[in-house]
């Protein structure tokens, strides 16, 4: 396995990572206390709408590897095999959440996502949350996570086998990704997938619209059913 870290775009994953991580976890934050819970929230909305929008310029200005290939450039086809990647990863979200609940009944672990129940909180407060969870949130995951941080695994390991330059920067990627949603927790099986089923979606088009029509199908479909059953 080889590495070389000057052909990663450095610039571009820690650039894209402070934006990210400044709008949706830190900045919310610092909001007074004193504003009311819905205008705090419609600052963060705010704040993740102008992040998104940054992210979205410097991501047209960043290219890896993947972005240099030869791109499926049929709208169409991109937004099909999208739509293929999320049944596909409602499949294995099904079949991984019906192992997670057997084994938390031998194990005595929580096999539910504190992340998915407090996001539905959030939206009973104001429905227009669910404007980020649906849109902004995924749009901005993947030009972090798959384009920035997967896309530079990627560049880095150049000269190794195509199977090891795939996987690992999807293991890395999967993990980043869990630790502030779920922390780290049986729960982070379900992330991984989720991280080798998107990656392989934006390695396999060449764009990174594929995950995200894949991700914004997949949150859609979780916030109806959780909203359904409660």
């Amino acid at each position: 396995m080889r590495i070389s870290f000057q052909r990663g775009d450095i610039k571009n994953l820690i650039t894209t990572g402070v934006i990210y991580f400044a709008a949706v976890f830190f900045l919310p934050t610092l909001l007074p206390q004193t504003l009311s819970v819905h205008l705090r929230l419609n600052i963060a909305l705010g704040l993740s709408t102008l992040a998104t929008i940054i992210m979205f310029f410097i991501a047209s200005k960043s290219h890896n590897d993947i972005d240099r290939g030869k791109r499926e450039s049929n709208i169409l086809i991109i937004i099909a095999i999208g739509l293929a990647g999320f049944v596909a990863m409602m499949l294995v979200q099904g079949i991984i959440n019906g192992l997670l609940q057997y084994l938390a009944k031998i194990f005595e672990f929580q096999a539910s996502s504190k992340n998915t129940s407090n996001v539905v909180q959030i939206i009973k407060l104001n429905p227009l949350f669910i404007g980020y969870v649906v849109f902004l949130g995924p749009i901005m995951e993947e030009l972090f996570f798959r384009k920035a941080v997967f896309g530079y695994f990627y560049d880095v390991m150049l000269g190794s086998k195509q199977w090891i330059r795939f996987t690992i920067p999807a293991l890395i990627t999967g993990i980043l990704f869990a630790i502030p949603h779920d922390g780290f927790s049986p729960i982070m099986v379900l992330y991984i997938m989720m991280s080798f089923v998107f990656s392989f979606l934006y390695l396999k088009t060449k764009s990174i619209i594929t995950p995200m029509i894949a991700h914004i199908a997949m949150n859609m479909m979780v916030v109806i059913v959780q909203l359904a059953i409660q």
